[in-house]
């Protein structure tokens, strides 16, 4: 066969090559075109952008500034120095700013003025003005004797007085401030009462230089004579069982000022399911320890058994409850019982390992297996 045979093509095969390199070429020439036809068209996301812009602002905004506008609050005269959480949920304040309130008080924080309200970590501007006229302190630091004020001079007049028994009126004249007057009789409402002259220099915001010059006019002892001791002894001989006793019990307590504190002591109590030791009153809070050594020896616990929880049958939830059980231990205390069965006695909680020595002894008493 003569090589040219392979480089020669029918009539039919010519067409055929010419056929497929014209569809090459076009689509060749289509493809490298067909962008100048075709439209640039976009899809406009703007207002979907937009929308994601507002809801990431309203996130922040609310996890800055908890406050908000519509929040129904309860106003009322308050010393930020001595409310307590409930008190501060009433005025509005949300779970982590009263946590950053009392972290600041147990540091040894407090307020003077009420600017100094004012810098609470998350308070609104809205807000501090809605509270600042229910604030008992004074608007900015000052010596409520204080002639070289820039405002004008109080007026004091000295006189003879029994600080139990004198009208607001007469307190102003001495040269306290409207907001100390009120604590003062807040302070009265609540049962409060000044025994002696050292006492009436306990008064939030009175000046040790200002004490001196009111000492002299004050119809108070210097201190609890003998007598009153003995009589006060005795009027404590008969005690209060801690497990069962009424508000009205323990406002009655020497060291108790309010009806308000007792009822704290009391919901303690029932969160516990009562009290096994004495020393437990400790832990009810903002508890001072002068206060805890002038009642305790004024109670007693009872034969009272306090409230138990089955660890055979209680949820997680139901155990977590307890001021003594976390999560973490409630959690670990169901887990162990669906691997291994019901606990034989409450001691087999120890073969947990998140619950130590220290855990044991204090959340024993109020487990049971039956």
């Amino acid at each position: 066969m003569n090589y040219k045979d392979y480089f020669s093509f029918t009539r039919g095969e010519k067409r055929g090559v010419v056929f497929f390199l014209s569809i090459i070429i076009i689509l060749i020439v289509f493809i490298q075109f067909i962008g100048y036809f075709k439209k640039n068209q976009q899809t406009d996301f703007s207002q979907f952008e937009n929308e994601i812009n507002e809801f990431e602002k309203s996130i922040k905004s609310d996890s800055i500034h908890p406050y908000n506008d519509t929040l129904k609050i309860e106003l009322f005269e308050f010393n930020p120095n001595t409310i307590t959480d409930e008190e501060w949920e009433k005025l509005g304040f949300v779970a982590w700013q009263i946590k950053t309130i009392n972290n600041y008080k147990a540091k040894g924080g407090g307020w003077k003025t009420k600017e100094d309200v004012k810098k609470i970590y998350g308070l609104e501007e809205s807000h501090y003005e809605q509270l600042k006229p229910f604030i008992l302190l004074p608007d900015e630091k000052e010596n409520i004797f204080n002639n070289t004020s820039k405002k004008e001079a109080t007026k004091v007049s000295y006189f003879n007085f029994d600080p139990n028994t004198i009208s607001k009126e007469q307190w102003g004249n001495l040269g306290f401030k409207d907001w100390q007057i009120k604590v003062i009789f807040n302070y009265k409402e609540k049962g409060g009462k000044w025994k002696t002259k050292a006492d009436v220099k306990k008064i939030y915001g009175l000046a040790e230089a200002d004490y001196l010059k009111l000492e002299p006019f004050i119809l108070l002892p210097d201190a609890i004579s003998p007598s009153e001791k003995v009589t006060s002894k005795k009027a404590y001989t008969t005690k209060v069982n801690i497990n069962t006793a009424t508000a009205n019990e323990l406002t009655n307590l020497k060291g108790i000022f309010s009806e308000k504190y007792a009822e704290i002591i009391i919901k303690y109590r029932t969160e516990l399911g009562g009290f096994v030791r004495k020393e437990q009153l400790k832990e009810v809070w903002n508890l001072k320890e002068e206060t805890y050594n002038e009642f305790i020896n004024q109670v007693e616990l009872g034969n009272n058994l306090p409230k138990q929880l089955n660890i055979n049958k209680a949820s997680a939830e139901e155990l977590k409850v307890h001021p003594y059980i976390n999560w973490n231990i409630a959690n670990a205390i169901v887990k162990y019982r669906k691997s291994n069965g019901n606990f034989k006695k409450v001691e087999d909680i120890k073969k947990i390992q998140i619950i130590d020595a220290e855990t044991f002894l204090k959340i024993a008493p109020y487990l049971t297996i039956n």
